[in-house]
């Protein structure tokens, strides 16, 4: 069984020496979790998919329109 494609926007804020400060968003969630370096960020992207509802910004499904 394959897993759902899981879509995230990471924003870096700081890149450095020490190496690099930042967000990762779950699109489908609205969830943020920082980040501070390569590893913990590498760390969130592979983490298992948190359950939660949808984005109270999402769009609602809207059902097909039903054939009468």
């Amino acid at each position: 069984m394959t897993s759902p494609i899981r879509s995230f926007v990471v924003r870096i804020y700081r890149q450095g020496r020490d190496g690099v400060d930042g967000v990762v968003e779950d699109v489908r969630t609205g969830k943020a979790r920082p980040f501070h370096s390569i590893a913990e960020l590498w760390a969130v992207l592979r983490s298992p998919a948190q359950r939660g509802g949808p984005r109270r910004d999402a769009r609602p499904e809207v059902p097909p329109p039903s054939a009468d």
